[in-house]
């Protein structure tokens, strides 16, 4: 039997139980029910445990929310000395659904103790051990929807994933406004890992019970999780107009802005977060993260210190704390250090491996004694369509100077990322070392056509003009931006222009003016060793080398360079 008519059975079962039509169970929720005695008529149905029950009280009981659980407890109360027993059970279970499903409200009413057994309450206390209990019999809307109260107990529902979708759906059918069947099926399509298919669900439950913290929460998070963070910001505002001080909602507004990119809104809501509990940890190290990344390194480093008071060897930690002391501290070997426990600790995850593959890239060394490329084929093995070990591969073949390795690479990657900026410069980078110099020319030009003011894109424009030997076309614009270019730009302009002049005198000239605007221009420096050192003066050679050295300390080429100069000085 499939969904659909399973759905039919169950519902055509309800009806004929309870001696109604479908369509009389599914009525509009009276939103101010007024309370009642029990019609004499009702009382002497038989067909189902709560068939005595005011419509409304029923209707409050399926839809469930947490303010029409507590009308529905109010007027059971009011209600006449008969079905006492069942009086209490309704009590019970309202009771029950609002501990486990609506954790932030209260039970605000008075349950006691029933003396029968009864498959409501069955189904409740194996919903709670973890346990979807199938022996309720389907007498009722709450028979068949209590079991599924399992969702909120446990995280894996694969093993009654196909029953709780019938049956939830089965009192979708009965009753579609339920907010608490909405809520139920959108966090059992959740816990499957079906997002996208979760969120109607959660919007439909947050439509009907909008006062209520948990499905605002429920709907917002599942929107950030889809991926729909514009939708996710707009509902997450919506919860904070109501709670500006939840913690909760506080940390998924500071999830929803840094994804987004807004990282001062970001920091301002964990601040908020931290001013309330300043042990939290997580909101702690998740500032720290975002210091990080808008690059103020000082306070980052000492929220750092005091997280690791508490915790130094968890993985976003060590992650962060390697940041640092690469980019900030630029203390190489301490980033080794940190990541080399990261991998100890962490040597499959993902992240771990991708910092261990651009921290070998950038300190051109090994780290824990493999290269930037065995970092990248071990992610790739696992994860094959993974867009930074594959720049990170094209990375490993380039300084080994495996060229037509890293060219076929790289061709693959640059077509799904032509205007990628670190990829479409390497790819340039490898066409000119294989004297491709038309392709390097056409990949270059379209990025300068795309983004002309970009320091980079220009860098690297100019240094093709010139690698490619359009010393003509590279003169004149060399000489159109040079007076007005910015320091670290104006560097790279006297570098690049000291290959297109006649003397030797002027290219040295060219070289210092790119130094005066930029003393840590290692190409100039290194220019100027190369010079120096084919004129056989070696004292000046040693000197820019040394500087090169200070900048490079851990490059294997420049200390072999180093190592020869040294033996030709003794």
């Amino acid at each position: 039997m499939n969904v659909s008519d399973s759905v039919a059975t169950t519902v055509n079962t309800i009806s004929e139980s309870l001696g109604e039509t479908v369509s009389n169970v599914i009525a509009p929720l009276d939103p101010t029910p007024s309370v009642i005695s029990v019609p004499a008529d009702i009382k002497t149905r038989d067909h189902s445990y709560f068939a005595y029950l005011p419509k409304q009280i029923t209707d409050d009981m399926e839809n469930a929310s947490p303010a029409s659980l507590r009308r529905a407890a109010s007027a059971v109360r009011q209600l006449d000395g008969l079905y006492e027993e069942n009086n209490k059970v309704l009590l019970l279970i309202a009771a029950n659904i609002m501990q486990m499903v609506w954790t932030s409200e209260r039970v605000d009413w008075e349950s006691t103790s029933v003396s029968s057994e009864t498959s409501y309450m069955g189904a409740i206390k194996s919903a709670k051990d973890g346990l979807y209990d199938t022996s309720t019999g389907n007498i009722d809307f709450l028979s068949i929807i209590l079991p599924s109260l399992v969702v909120t107990r446990v995280n894996d529902v694969s093993p009654f994933f196909d029953r709780a979708k019938t049956d939830l759906s089965a009192c979708l059918t009965i009753r579609p406004d339920s907010v608490l069947a909405n809520y139920l099926m959108g966090t059992l399509y959740k816990k499957a890992g079906r997002i996208e298919e979760a969120v109607p669900y959660f919007y439909a439950a947050f439509s009907g019970a909008e006062d209520s913290f948990q499905t605002g929460y429920a709907y917002a998070e599942c929107l950030f999780d889809a991926g729909k963070n514009v939708e996710a910001n707009n509902a997450v505002q919506k919860l904070l107009s109501r709670y500006p001080q939840n913690v909760q909602a506080l940390t998924l507004a500071s999830r929803i802005a840094y994804a987004t990119g807004n990282l001062g809104s970001a920091e301002e809501y964990v601040s908020k977060v931290l001013q309330q509990n300043s042990g939290d940890l997580s909101a702690l190290i998740f500032r720290a993260k975002i210091l990080v990344e808008k690059k103020d390194y000082i306070h980052a480093a000492s929220l750092l210190d005091m997280y690791s008071r508490q915790d130094n060897s968890s993985k976003e930690y060590l992650l962060l704390r390697a940041q640092v002391q690469m980019d900030w501290n630029r203390n190489i070997p301490n980033a080794v250090s940190t990541i080399e426990k990261a991998l100890s600790l962490y040597p499959d995850d993902m992240d771990v491996l991708l910092f261990a593959a651009r921290l070998a890239k950038k300190a051109n060394t090994a780290v824990a004694g493999r290269s930037v490329e065995d970092y990248a084929m071990k992610i790739l093995q696992g994860d094959p369509e993974n867009e930074d070990a594959k720049f990170y591969a094209v990375e490993g073949a380039v300084q080994a100077e495996n060229w037509l390795l890293a060219y076929k690479m790289s061709s693959t990657l640059i077509e799904k990322n032509r205007y990628s900026k670190e990829i479409c410069f390497n790819h340039v980078r490898i066409c000119l070392a294989l004297k491709k110099f038309d392709e390097a020319w056409n990949y270059i030009s379209a990025l300068y056509k795309n983004d002309p003011a970009d320091e980079d894109v220009l860098e690297n424009y100019v240094h093709v003009m010139v690698a490619s030997g359009r010393s003509v076309q590279a003169l004149s614009f060399i000489n159109q931006l040079i007076s007005s270019a910015p320091p670290k730009l104006k560097s790279s302009l006297y570098y690049e222009r000291s290959f297109l002049q006649s003397g030797e005198e002027n290219a040295l000239s060219d070289l210092r003016y790119s130094l005066m605007s930029n003393p840590r221009n290692s190409s100039s420096l290194f220019r100027l060793y190369q010079i120096y050192f084919n004129k056989k003066d070696y004292r000046k050679a040693q000197y820019y080398l040394k500087q090169v050295s200070a900048l490079k300390p851990n490059d294997e080429q420049i200390r072999s360079l180093t190592d020869e100069l040294n033996s030709l000085l003794r």
